[in-house]
């Protein structure tokens, strides 16, 4: 497996670990018009990071930036930035997402200002080779969001950690650990809702 490969597989696990789900379920605090727009973020946070697995393939030693169409009209603008190399087998990157009046089922997305992701990836051998290898990434930022006129915002602060174990012949062994919270206000001025990040 190429390490170019690996780097994708790695940000899309890292990805997927850290978006997390929305809740199935209203609770006490939270009305419909929360719930839809946690359920939009959360959609078109898996779309831009889908992306972000992608172009992780194609990242050079220049920025690249991408612009994606969002289902419902508007557009998400991602630029992925390569990060002054570390000494060994440790690779570094960074990524901005932009959302541009972003239209996710009844919600649209600006962005409060963008998100900012930063991702290191450590291997065990050169050029992702087999052996074992550790993915950290961090992303944190805003979202504002109007679910059906009701404006909120979103805030991201989360960490998730993936470690595998390639060996020769197996299966990789894969663990995800995420830490760090996602918060929404929504309505603005109502009570934020706190959420862990990473599935629920």
């Amino acid at each position: 497996m190429s390490r170019r490969t690996l780097c994708a597989l790695l940000v899309c696990l890292s990805l997927a670990a850290g978006c997390g789900e929305s809740p199935s379920s209203p609770s006490s605090v939270s009305s419909a018009s929360s719930l839809a727009a946690e359920s939009a973020v959360m959609s078109a946070m898996a779309q831009a990071m889908s992306q972000t697995a992608l172009f992780g393939r194609t990242t050079g030693d220049t920025p690249n930036t991408f612009t994606m169409a969002c289902p419902g009209g508007g557009s998400m603008v991602m630029t992925m930035s390569p990060l002054p190399q570390q000494p060994g087998n440790v690779l570094r990157t960074s990524s901005r997402i932009e959302f541009h009046d972003c239209r996710n089922q009844a919600v649209t997305i600006n962005g409060d200002p963008y998100l900012d992701t930063s991702m290191e990836f450590s291997f065990s051998t050169p050029a992702g080779g087999t052996g074992d290898s550790v993915s950290t990434m961090r992303t944190t930022g805003g979202m504002r969001v109007n679910s059906n006129g009701v404006q909120g915002r979103v805030q991201f602060n989360c960490t998730t950690t993936v470690s595998i174990s390639m060996s020769s012949g197996s299966t990789p062994q894969i663990s995800v650990s995420s830490s760090g919270t996602t918060t929404f206000e929504q309505p603005l001025g109502s009570t934020p809702v706190t959420r862990p990040c990473g599935p629920s």
